[in-house]
């Protein structure tokens, strides 16, 4: 039996030629020594492996990296690809955040000629392994298995230092034998200090670029969370790139430290969050670390995998990316699908790589959920829903005489958020206006970048014609601001073809303005699993095969709030109350800490 498997390797061995992983050889051999250790080829959770995960209910997953080396080839980049496989190990180990144990088969072939005069396959062997099992600072495999293609395999197998009844190296006799000594040989992942985890939480960390919402709702989400983390009793930091004397102020109002790093000169913003924060207190060391997103969680991955590596870290997500890219598709026009694909598969590698998700409201809370499905190592995914952060009481202010229709987003997203179907049904209010009736409808749009002004302008002209008037507004890192616009409307529209949550709308309802809300996004999803009373025009279809009739939609729902403010307000009280009887952040900051794992 142990010949015919050698044979049978072999045989695989010399039809490989490259070391790619795309070679139909290489994927053969995969397959062939996933099924002798009884594991499977892995979805990979980083582009560097493992090739083969093992997982048995009574000891720890055992993730394989595979690699297939040309003797004679390798001496002559012997570094290079140590250093490659070393860094493939702390991938590898980061990605099972260090819940598997991490081995390597590498498998030598070609001419002896390659090797080194006076050294032997096994001193070969030899040298080759020591750099690569685990050292003390948690680079490198637990294990390593060294076959040599001869006229049978010859193998090498070599551990690091453990308790266990193995010796560091040995010398298996056969194939079957030397696989089997490796599934034998399965240490415990690497055991980190566990002081900070051993305790309740008491210092959380959160990664931002800002602490006001001057880049849009992520970093509303964030500084919220921090505040309601705070008053939870936990002690809250948020890092960002820099902080100026009044955000300073504001977060210490509020219990919360700004921190930031010492800045190196050509760094941008973003990349100074790579960079190590600088605490008040030296000894401040975070139990959690939290990120937000594809921009952001990067930058959380790296504090914990570089600074505090004992910390756990959680990830939320707020966009899907592969339904977001498509909202931005107009029918004829170019295919985002290399866009998606890439930041779908970012969100997968960060979510899969943190010790608890969270899905900002249920529609991204599943996508993400979904996403993983079938993954290794699997992730606890949760729905959280931001507690209701009301910028101005709408009870206690007059009803606006102007009928100002308010978008808040990013305009250049022209498509995706469905601003032409808003430009279209105020087309159709307007045009139904009566001559005698004054303050017609204008359109106000918040949120359009300086360098798209012109732009959106010339799409708005091509729809409205000049029969409709409108205000471009550009963004603001000022609250203020956005403040007045939701008290000056008569009515909020968020009409995209597909919003992960919706923040803006979701601020206006806390607020009590009226509001008409895309039936595509995650808060429609919410409002509608919730069984709330959303009256007859909270809730609108943006569906783009509908597009005619999704406008004569909203411009129904848009002219039923004008046409009677009062009654329309007062429903938008009872929405905001039957919310806020669901949703406020001490149950959602509660829901997030007693979901984590156990230390």
């Amino acid at each position: 039996m142990a010949e015919s498997v050698d044979q049978q390797l072999i045989s695989l061995l010399e039809g490989t030629r490259a070391e790619p992983r795309a070679a139909g050889p290489h994927l053969a051999l995969e397959r062939y020594l996933a099924e002798l250790v009884g594991g499977q080829r892995s979805q990979r959770v980083w582009d560097s492996g493992p090739d083969i995960l093992v997982g048995r209910a009574d000891a720890p997953s055992l993730a394989i990296e595979l690699k297939v080396l040309n003797r004679q080839f390798f001496r002559k980049n012997f570094r290079n690809r140590v250093s490659e496989m070393l860094a493939a190990s702390v991938q590898i180990r980061r990605s099972f955040r260090d819940e598997a144990g991490v081995a390597a088969i590498v498998l030598l072939h070609g001419d002896v000629d390659g090797v080194s005069a006076g050294q032997n396959p096994g001193q070969f062997a030899s040298e080759l392994a020591s750099r690569l099992v685990r050292a003390d600072d948690g680079v490198g495999f637990d294990s390593v298995l060294v076959g040599t293609a001869a006229a049978a395999m010859e193998w090498q197998f070599f551990a690091a230092p453990s308790d266990g009844d193995f010796p560091a190296s040995s010398h298996p006799r056969s194939t079957q034998e030397a696989l089997n000594l490796l599934m034998k040989r399965r240490p415990l992942p690497l055991q980190r200090a566990t002081s900070a985890r051993a305790r309740r939480l008491h210092r959380c960390l959160l990664v931002a670029d800002e602490w006001r919402s001057g880049r849009g709702g992520i970093s509303t989400v964030n500084r919220e969370l921090a505040i309601a983390l705070a008053a939870a009793g936990v002690d809250s930091a948020v890092m960002v790139p820099q902080a100026s004397p009044e955000d300073i102020r504001a977060a210490s109002d509020v219990d919360v430290a700004l921190v930031t790093p010492a800045r190196v000169p050509g760094l941008t913003d973003r990349e100074a969050l790579l960079l190590r924060p600088v605490f008040a207190d030296q000894s401040w060391i975070p139990d959690l670390i939290i990120g937000h997103g594809r921009l952001l969680g990067p930058y959380a991955a790296a504090q914990q995998q570089q600074f505090f590596p004992e910390a756990m870290r959680v990830h939320f997500v707020h966009t899907d990316a592969e339904q977001l890219e498509s909202a931005k598709e107009v029918p004829g026009g170019e295919s985002r699908m290399s866009d998606s694909d890439a930041r779908r598969r970012l969100e997968q590698q960060l979510a899969q790589s943190a010790h608890l998700v969270v899905g900002v409201g249920p529609l991204l809370a599943a996508s993400i959920r979904d996403d993983l499905i079938g993954r290794e190592p699997t992730t606890r995914v949760i729905c959280l829903m931001p507690g209701l952060r009301a910028t101005f009481d709408v009870s206690t202010a007059h009803t606006p005489v102007r009928n100002h229709v308010l978008i808040v987003g990013r305009a250049d997203d022209f498509h995706s958020k469905g601003i032409d179907i808003a430009a279209e049904a105020m087309l159709k209010v307007a045009d139904a206006w009566p001559t005698n009736k004054s303050h017609r409808p204008v359109l106000i749009i918040r949120g359009v970048p300086d360098d798209a002004a012109t732009d959106v302008k010339a799409r708005l002209d091509v729809i409205l014609e000049g029969r409709v008037k409108f205000h471009l507004r550009p963004f603001t890192d000022t609250e203020t601001d956005v403040t007045q616009d939701l008290a000056q409307a008569r009515v909020l529209l968020m009409p995209s073809r597909h919003e992960g949550f919706g923040l803006a709308a979701y601020e206006a309802i806390a607020s009590g303005v009226p509001v008409i809300i895309s039936a595509e996004s995650g808060l429609a999803e919410f409002l509608r699993d919730s069984a709330i009373d959303t009256s007859p025009s909270s809730i609108a279809s943006t569906n783009d095969s509908l597009t005619r009739l999704a406008v004569d939609v909203w411009a129904d729902a848009i002219q039923r709030v004008l046409d009677a403010p009062d009654v329309a307000r007062a429903q938008a009280i009872a929405l905001r109350d039957s919310v806020a009887g669901l949703v406020n952040w001490p149950d959602s900051v509660l829901k997030l800490l007693t979901a984590l794992p156990s230390p």
